[in-house]
């Protein structure tokens, strides 16, 4: 027997979406909150739709192709009578399909955790690699330089997420030539109760996917998708954890 409360998708993404009443969705907010797997449900769909969101959005500014509006043209001569949606309905219609299917498909390919990046991270939040370079981060503007040096190492766009919001500051990075899946970074940041949370990087296996579990006293999560892979680490709670991956997540892309 399933040991999560069952909730359809359509209605987690209603509300994600606002879509549900005041009462429907205090409820709904109770439930994902008692059931870890409800709530990494919701976390990835929010993550999922805000990537895709960024994606997109440019597309609603867009006129439609010429050849759209002269189908749409041809149905209102046809059927003058049932002109259910304007133009700019069909444009925000079709985008939020392109969104909720999109986010959908992403979850629907995680897998289960990849043994190889998970012990890679885990043994570098041990300090059992060498360190090829160390940075020590004493202010938050300095993250911006770590960014640069990501981008660098990776040959791609990367920032260093800024997770001071959740009360977890970036005190330094350390970067690795040598490890099983060749460069790797590893962003280090600490809370007020001198807690750890570790943000490890480097080039995806090429399969999307998402993962949380507990590796002894740790909270491990793995979020990887075609490019980057991911993996965050600390003694907290599930729920704490699902905040903190989004944003970490998210905010390597920002």
């Amino acid at each position: 027997m399933s040991e999560h409360v069952h909730v359809p998708d359509e209605r987690l993404h209603a509300l994600i979406d606002g879509e549900l009443t005041a009462g429907e969705r205090a409820d709904l907010e109770t439930v994902v909150a008692a059931d870890p797997y409800l709530g990494q449900r919701v976390a990835l769909f929010r993550a999922d739709k805000a990537r895709l969101a960024g994606m997109y959005e440019s597309l609603l500014e867009k006129p439609l192709p010429p050849q759209w509006l002269s189908q749409i043209e041809c149905h209102r001569a046809s059927s003058p009578r049932r002109q259910l949606f304007s133009i700019e309905a069909i444009a925000g219609i079709a985008a939020a399909i392109m969104l909720t299917v999109g986010g959908t498909l992403y979850y629907e390919q995680s897998r289960p955790h990849e043994e190889t990046i998970v012990a890679e991270a885990l043994a570098a939040r041990s300090d059992e690699y060498p360190v090829q370079r160390k940075i020590a981060v004493n202010a938050p503007a300095e993250g911006v330089a770590v960014g640069r040096v990501l981008s660098a190492t990776f040959s791609m766009k990367l920032s260093a997420p800024d997770l001071r919001r959740m009360g977890y500051r970036l005190i330094g990075a350390h970067l690795y030539s040598n490890v099983p899946g060749g460069k790797a970074a590893e962003l280090l940041y600490k809370n007020k109760e001198n807690r750890t949370f570790t943000l490890y990087v480097r080039h995806s296996s090429g399969t999307p996917r998402f993962d949380q579990f507990k590796q002894g006293r740790l909270r491990v999560c793995i979020w990887q998708d075609d490019v980057i892979g991911a993996v965050m680490s600390g003694e907290m709670s599930a729920a704490e954890m699902q905040r903190l991956a989004s944003l970490a997540y998210s905010g390597l892309e920002a």
